[in-house]
C-alpha cells in the first residue's frame, strides 16, 4: 500500500517533501530531527483520524489612546507611563504643544483594548473596548471620538510599558458603556473601529503517532486537491506543510462566515481516494444522506467531494425528511450550487433552529436565485427574518444595488482632509468631520422593500443603521434633543424640521439647518452637523419612547444559533425532540482527552457547546492557562474561535412597543 501511495505524489507534494527534508538536514543537535516517515493510512482514514484543527490563541491587544471631542468632561492625564506614552505618539506625529492639549478638558487619555480571535481577516470589522485609568478624573466620554490608536500585545511595569509589534489600529466615535453596566459614561466602545494587520492563520496538527514529513505532505496534498483560494491572479491551496508537526491552514473565501463548517469538511476528507473506492462510497454516503440519524454527517462528507458529490445531494433533496432536504441544500449551498435555494429560504421562514444556518448558506451560494430570495426574506414581518436576510445579502455582496446604501456625509473638497494628527485633532475638535477620511463615519442603508416599517440599529461589530421602507418619516409633534448637542424641532403640522447643534465648545459655533421628515434626510443631515453616530442611535431611541417612529425601533434582530441544529446534524437528533446532552458534540475537556467509546465522525467532528456560531461559554477568566511550547496532541476545541460578523448565538432583545400606533 505505502508504493502506491508514494506513486499518488504530485508535484507540490514533492516539492513540500523536499522542502521540509532540508529543514530536516538543518536542525541543531539540541533539537530532535524530524521524521520522514510513518506508517502509511489505511484506506478509511479521514484528516480528523491524523489530525487536529488547533486556533492560535486569542491575542489580546491594547493602546494608549487619546479621545477628543468631549464638552468639558475631560481630565488632564495623571503622570505616569501611559501620559509619557500618549505624549511620544503625539510628538512623533508632529502634534505642537502637546501638553496643552491633553491639558483640555476635552480631550481624555484612554486604554484602548480588544481581542483578536483566530482566523480573522484585515477586511472584518472587530470592537474595541475604552476604558480610563484608574486614576483618570474624566467623568464621561459620551460624545467623543478615539483618534486613530496603535494596538499591540502589551505588558505594563511599574516604570514603563513594553510592547511587541503593531497587530490592529482603531479609531471612531465612541458609544459609552459595556456589558454590565451600559450607561457607564467612564467606559465605552468603538463600534468594528478596529482593523487588524494580517490574517490570524489556523493549524493542522498531526498527532503525535502519525507525525512525518511524509505525512505533512501527504495531508498538503489531500486538502488542496480539494481546496484552493485566490491570491491575486493565481489560485493556490489552503494548506502548507510547515514541518513534520503541523501545516498552515487557511479558510476559503465561501467559508469566512462559517469556518467552523469549513473544518468539519476537512476532517471528513479521506485521504486515500481512488477511482475504484470514490464510486462505492458516494453511493453509501447518498444512501445515508436519506436517513435523518446520519443526513448531517453524509451531507458533509458529500461536500468534500466537490462536484463528484452533486448529484447525490441533489437526489437529497427529493427526502420527505425536511432534515434530510436541509443538510443536502446546505452543503449544495458551499458548492454554489443554486437547487437548494428554495429549501433554504423556506427553512430561514418556518425553522427557527436552522435559521442562522439557512442564511449563511444562502450568503455562501452566492448565486442570483439566492439574491432573488434574500430580497424577498428581507420583505418579511419578522425583524430576525428581515435583518438576517440583509446581513446575508450584505455579506455575499456589499455593492448589491438592493441593500439601498445610500451616503451619508455631503461631497467634501480633498484639500481640506486634515494631513497629520495635529490637524485631525483641530478638525475633529470643530466637529466639522469625523476624521481625516472621506469615508461616511457610519453606513447607512434604506431598504426598499414589503412589510410594515422597521429601523433598525447595530450595538456590536459595525456602526450601522437600516430603515427598511423607502419612504419614513418622523411624525410631529417632534421635540428631540434634551441635553445632547443636537436638539430636533417640528410642530404638529409642519412639514419640515429645524435641526440645530449646540455646542459648549470653544473652537465651534452653533448651526442650524432646515430638514424634510424623511428619516434618510435627517440621518444624513444630523451627521453633516456633526453628530455621532452614538448621538444619532440616542435620539432613534428617545424618538421610539416619544411615539415619532412609523414603525418598530430594534437593535441587533440577529437569527438565534441553537444547539439543536449541531445535534440534528451530527448526533442525527429531531429538531422536534427536545435537546440532550451528548458525549460526541459536549465540550472538549481542558486537556483535550478523547473519548475512547466514541469512534467514526462522530467523535472526529466532536465540538464545544454553540462553538459554531455565537460567543463561547463562560470561564473562568481569573486564571490563564499556560501557553504551551509545543502543539498538543490533541488540543480543546474551545481554542478555535470561528468568527462570524453577521450572525451571533445571543437572543435578540425583545422589540421596543410603539404604543398608540
Amino acid at each position: 500500500m505505502e508504493a502506491g501511495l508514494l506513486r499518488q505524489i504530485e508535484p507540490n507534494r514533492r516539492e513540500a517533501l523536499a522542502a521540509m527534508a532540508g529543514v530536516a538536514l538543518l536542525v541543531g543537535a539540541d533539537k530532535s530531527t524530524p521524521k520522514l516517515v510513518s506508517a502509511p493510512p489505511k484506506h478509511t482514514d479521514m484528516i480528523g483520524d491524523w489530525a487536529v484543527i488547533v486556533a492560535q490563541r486569542n491575542q489580546k491587544v491594547e493602546g494608549v489612546g487619546l479621545v477628543v471631542g468631549l464638552s468639558g468632561t475631560g481630565s488632564d492625564p495623571e503622570t505616569g507611563p501611559f501620559r509619557e506614552n500618549l505624549l511620544e505618539q503625539m510628538r512623533k506625529a508632529g502634534v505642537d504643544t502637546p501638553s496643552k492639549i491633553l491639558a483640555s478638558p476635552n480631550t481624555s487619555l484612554v486604554i484602548v483594548r480588544a481581542t483578536i480571535p483566530a482566523g480573522i481577516s484585515p477586511s472584518d470589522p472587530l470592537d474595541v473596548v475604552i476604558e480610563l485609568t484608574p486614576n483618570s478624573g474624566t467623568t464621561s466620554l459620551a460624545g467623543g471620538y478615539l483618534m486613530r490608536t496603535t494596538m499591540r500585545e502589551v505588558l505594563v511595569t511599574d516604570k514603563d510599558i513594553k510592547e511587541g509589534s503593531p497587530l490592529a489600529h482603531a479609531f471612531g466615535p465612541i458609544m459609552i458603556g459595556d456589558v454590565k453596566n451600559p450607561e457607564n459614561p467612564r467606559t465605552g466602545r468603538v463600534l468594528g473601529g478596529a482593523k487588524v494587520k494580517k490574517e490570524v492563520p489556523f493549524r493542522l496538527a498531526l498527532m503525535e503517532k502519525h507525525r512525518s514529513i511524509r505525512s505533512s505532505a501527504m495531508l498538503q496534498e489531500v486538502i488542496n486537491r480539494r481546496f484552493a483560494i485566490k491570491i491575486g491572479p493565481e489560485s493556490r491551496g489552503v494548506a502548507t506543510a510547515k514541518t513534520d508537526e503541523y501545516l498552515d491552514l487557511k479558510v476559503p473565501h465561501v467559508y469566512h462566515q462559517n469556518q467552523a463548517r469549513f473544518f468539519q469538511v476537512v476532517k471528513l476528507l479521506p485521504i486515500i481516494d481512488r477511482e475504484d473506492i470514490r464510486a462505492e462510497r458516494i453511493a453509501q454516503w447518498a444512501n445515508e444522506l436519506r436517513d435523518p440519524k446520519t443526513a448531517g454527517v453524509a451531507a458533509l462528507r458529500l461536500e468534500g467531494m466537490g462536484q463528484a458529490g452533486v448529484q447525490s445531494l441533489e437526489s437529497g433533496l427529493t427526502s420527505k425528511d425536511l432534515q434530510c432536504r436541509f443538510f443536502a441544500a446546505e452543503a449544495l449551498a458551499y458548492l454554489q450550487k443554486e437547487s437548494g435555494i428554495e429549501i433554504l429560504k423556506q427553512v430561514a421562514l418556518k425553522t427557527p433552529e436552522f435559521r442562522a444556518f439557512a442564511f449563511a448558506g444562502l450568503a455562501a451560494a452566492d448565486q442570483p436565485a439566492a439574491m432573488v430570495a434574500l430580497r424577498g426574506l428581507m420583505g418579511s414581518e419578522d425583524p430576525v427574518i428581515r435583518y438576517g436576510a440583509f446581513a446575508a445579502l450584505r455579506t455575499a455582496d456589499p455593492d448589491n444595488p438592493y441593500l439601498g446604501r445610500t451616503q451619508v456625509m455631503k461631497e467634501r473638497k480633498a484639500e481640506e482632509s486634515p494631513e497629520n494628527m495635529a490637524a485631525a485633532i483641530v478638525d475633529i475638535q470643530s466637529r466639522r468631520r469625523r476624521g481625516a477620511q472621506m469615508e461616511d463615519p457610519f453606513q447607512l442603508f434604506v431598504v426598499d422593500c414589503d412589510g410594515p416599517p422597521l429601523v433598525h440599529y447595530t450595538r456590536v461589530n459595525r456602526a450601522e443603521i437600516v430603515l427598511f421602507g423607502a419612504v419614513q418619516k418622523l411624525e410631529p409633534p417632534i421635540v428631540l434633543g434634551g441635553g445632547g448637542s443636537i436638539i430636533l424641532n417640528a410642530s404638529e403640522n409642519d412639514e419640515k424640521l429645524e435641526i440645530s447643534r449646540i455646542t459648549r465648545n470653544s473652537l465651534d459655533k452653533d448651526s442650524k439647518v432646515v430638514s424634510s421628515l424623511e428619516m434618510k434626510d435627517i440621518i444624513r443631515e444630523m451627521a453633516n452637523l456633526g453628530a455621532t453616530y452614538p448621538e444619532i442611535v440616542g435620539l432613534l431611541v428617545t424618538a421610539q419612547k416619544q411615539h415619532n417612529l412609523q414603525g418598530e425601533l430594534v437593535a441587533d434582530a440577529k437569527p438565534e444559533s441553537t444547539r439543536s441544529y449541531t445535534q440534528a446534524q451530527i448526533a442525527g437528533a429531531k429538531i422536534s425532540d427536545k435537546p440532550k446532552k451528548d458525549s460526541s458534540v459536549g465540550q472538549a475537556s481542558a486537556e483535550g482527552v478523547e473519548s475512547k467509546s466514541e469512534k467514526g465522525p462522530r467523535r472526529i467532528l466532536k465540538l464545544p457547546k454553540l462553538r459554531i456560531f455565537g460567543k463561547p461559554e463562560p470561564t473562568d477568566s481569573t486564571v490563564e492557562p499556560p501557553t504551551p511550547k509545543t502543539i498538543p496532541e490533541k488540543p480543546p476545541y474551545k481554542q478555535l474561535r470561528p468568527y462570524i460578523p453577521f450572525l451571533n448565538a445571543t437572543p435578540s432583545p425583545p422589540r421596543v412597543p410603539n404604543p398608540g400606533k
